[in-house]
């Protein structure tokens, strides 16, 4: 795939993220070499017609009469496309259907992705993949020096994979940061229901990290063992989903409260004077997510990623535990003292003499 096709995307999703309603660059005729980029509007090419360069619609649909041309790749976003001539390169279509007529020709691969539809009639010629479907191939991870590989492929084999890994990959992007702010919102949330309980977790974390840490990793390996005895039986199977989603919630809230003191630590550093839970905990999670994320798609930093994200949320997780979902404030116990040694036993007095008998003086020694 070339370069331009990172391009092109890069552009359509800032157009779709950052400018919905922004007017149409381009309409009318055929543009030059560098292709055209169309928002908000339809486009059409007419019969015997020629396109050089590349075709990006966003938020519009793209109609290609019998005989016209497209010397590059049509790319469509939020829109349908009606195909009956001839497109040189690639055709990608998400959130809208694609219809190749019977005189449509598309010399490259067809990618019909995100609530796409495809209609092939009779006649319609594609000469690479056809591609349906968000993840058409499925997620898989493969294994990485023994650990798992990151998610973010190198920008090599982007450009010279097909447009639906580079999809894919904007997807998995999407997907990933939607995730970051979502657990970033719900820990907002929780820190604005329930401050005391949150605080009570961190300070946990703060005070006790290496019982917090031993307790967390007790829990999931005894939680993991058990989620799959319990799955392994057909009728206690929904005992396991409850279970995990149980363990999934007590993550969720001691990485919140992680992130709650991560935050308000940052604000204090920069001289905030009012710092409320929500805030905190809203920004703490952000960051140490972002960290957590960036880390592990950097490649060679990927297992100390991988590595302090497990970490952190096993601190969490253990501090919930002992804390019981920061209902009660956890105490350690004190240490034993140790036992003093006992004094020795004190030499025993000769007896006394018997009233009236004279003491004896002591014997010469010979």
């Amino acid at each position: 795939m070339h370069k331009r096709w990172l391009i092109w995307l890069t552009v359509l999703l800032a157009g779709v993220l950052l400018l919905p309603a922004t007017p149409a660059w381009a309409d009318g005729g055929p543009p030059g070499d560098d292709g055209i980029i169309i928002w908000n509007e339809d486009y059409a090419l007419e019969e015997d017609e020629r396109l050089e360069g590349d075709l990006v619609v966003i938020n519009g649909d793209a109609t290609l009469e019998a005989g016209s041309r497209v010397a590059g790749s049509a790319i469509l976003w939020q829109g349908s496309a009606q195909v009956d001539g001839t497109i040189d390169k690639d055709l990608v279509v998400s959130g809208g259907d694609i219809t190749l007529g019977s005189h449509a020709q598309v010399d490259g691969d067809v990618v019909c992705s995100w609530n796409c539809d495809l209609k092939q009639e009779e006649g319609a010629r594609v000469g690479g993949r056809v591609i349906e479907g968000l993840f058409p191939r499925g997620i898989h991870l493969e294994p990485w020096n023994g650990f798992v590989k990151p998610m973010v492929p190198s920008p090599l084999k982007l450009w010279t994979s097909g447009p639906g890994q580079v999809l894919r990959w904007m997807l998995n992007v999407i997907r990933s940061v939607v995730g970051i702010l979502v657990v970033a919102a719900v820990a907002g949330l929780v820190a604005l229901i329930w401050p005391h309980p949150l605080a009570r977790v961190g300070q946990t974390v703060v005070e006790a990290p290496w019982p917090s840490l031993a307790i967390g990793l007790l829990t999931v390996l005894a939680a993991a063992v058990l989620i799959i005895v319990l799955a392994i039986t057909v009728c206690l199977s929904p005992l396991a989903i409850l279970l995990a989603l149980a363990l999934s919630a007590a993550g969720l809230f001691g990485w919140a409260a992680v992130g709650a003191r991560v935050g308000e630590r940052l604000l204090h550093a920069l001289n905030a004077h009012q710092v409320t839970p929500l805030w905190a905990a809203g920004l703490g999670t952000l960051l140490i997510s972002l960290i957590g994320i960036g880390l592990s798609v950097a490649f060679c930093l990927a297992p100390l990623g991988w590595l302090g994200v497990f970490v952190l949320g096993c601190l969490g997780l253990g501090a919930v535990v002992l804390t019981r979902f920061g209902t009660m404030a956890y105490t350690p116990s004190p240490p034993i003292p140790p036992v003093p040694p006992s004094p020795p036993s004190p030499t025993p007095a000769p007896p006394a003499p018997a009233v009236g008998e004279a003491p004896q003086p002591p014997e010469e020694e010979a």
